[in-house]
């Protein structure tokens, strides 16, 4: 098969790592994958050799209409000239993009969204333009959505064109054994961004306890455009630590006492499915649309608590600290997702999907 993958760069974020996951696992199953970029030429994910890198740079420091325009242009010379077959966007920049370059070709194109359309495209940014965004995506041949709560969100059209696959999980590595080395440490992992990520629910929450559990710490890893609000709010607690973000994140959480997720909302959290690899035991929220959800089954492989709610949450880590030997019992059973979402299976999926779309 020829394949195309578009997206504005090749960041850190989520959308952008499972994108070059799948694009990676086509190319070495020996199909021909083309990767299109057009804004930031940061490389922060390793593309497989076998991957053929194109940076257009149309929309770097250029005026954003022409920038748009060019993009398109040059999208669709991509799609004639490699005789794509199959188009994939995962965001609704390059799914704007590229619905509009491949009209009129015969190539399939497949969008999936992968956050959560009830809160995305009601408030903050998307208001305005969400009903040119619920347009556009309606133009796909194909939809894959992670949750079957986020593909209820839209029209029967839709769903019945769409496919539910969840995130494959990469497991983090250990260096060292878990057994006698757990430390007083509440760790967390993501974009430093209150909007989604909700850093200041976990704050307020560890305020709580933080007198009652002198010894633990609050570490929060990561960087993102609210680090000095959430700085502020935790000033004057010399528990809550700001680490920055770091490339080695198995090394310094792997025996962490816990880990927590806080946000209103994710996809499926990578973060967390991660974090459970390790055998970490996991607090999440119950995050819409129900990634977490389908994750953790409560003080089976890990807490689950309603989103937004400080006082819960709280309780969540002060029954962790309280009761270690069943909190380990939960991190054990968390190790499961290395099974139930293995990258074969996942890519099983996808694998099926596109042959069935070529067929």
């Amino acid at each position: 098969m020829k394949l195309l993958f578009l997206n504005t760069n090749i960041g850190y974020g989520g959308a952008s790592k499972m994108l070059v996951w799948l694009a990676n696992q086509f190319a070495e199953a020996n199909h021909e994958v083309t990767f299109v970029t057009y804004r930031e030429p940061e490389i922060s994910q390793i593309l497989s050799p076998k991957v053929n890198l194109m940076q257009l740079n149309t929309e770097v420091g250029s005026n954003r209409v022409l920038g748009f325009l060019n993009t398109v242009k040059r999208v669709r010379k991509v799609l004639l000239s490699n005789e794509i077959q199959i188009a994939v966007a995962f965001l609704s920049p390059s799914q704007v993009r590229l619905a509009i370059a491949s009209f009129g070709i015969k190539v399939k194109v497949v969008f999936s969204h992968r956050g959560d359309p009830y809160s995305q495209y009601a408030t903050g940014k998307y208001k305005l333009i969400n009903p040119i965004i619920n347009y556009i995506f309606g133009f796909a041949d194909v939809y894959v959505f992670q949750t079957t709560y986020a593909r209820d969100f839209y029209s029967s059209d839709i769903r019945s064109k769409s496919v539910v696959i969840p995130n494959p999980i990469d497991p983090l590595l250990r260096t060292q054994v878990r057994y006698g080395n757990v430390q007083k440490r509440i760790v967390s992992v993501a974009r430093l961004q209150i909007w989604q990520k909700r850093q200041d629910l976990l704050i307020e929450s560890f305020r709580l306890i933080s007198e009652r559990y002198p010894n633990y710490t609050l570490d929060l890893y990561g960087d993102g455009p609210d680090e000095d609000a959430l700085k502020q709010m935790a000033s004057g607690n010399v528990n809550i630590r700001f680490m920055g973000r770091v490339s080695n994140v198995a090394e310094v959480i792997q025996n962490a006492a816990m880990f927590v997720l806080s946000s209103d909302f994710e996809g499926i959290p990578n973060a967390l499915l991660e974090a459970m690899s390790l055998g970490i035991p996991c607090i999440s929220t119950d995050c819409s649309p129900g990634g977490a959800a389908m994750l953790i089954k409560t003080m089976q492989n890990g807490i689950l608590v309603p989103r937004g709610n400080v006082s819960e949450l709280a309780n969540a880590m002060s029954f962790l600290i309280d009761n270690p030997n069943l909190a380990e019992q939960m991190g054990c059973e968390a190790m499961s997702v290395n099974q139930l979402f293995c990258s074969s299976k996942v890519f099983y999926l996808w694998s099926s999907l596109f042959e069935k779309i070529c067929k």
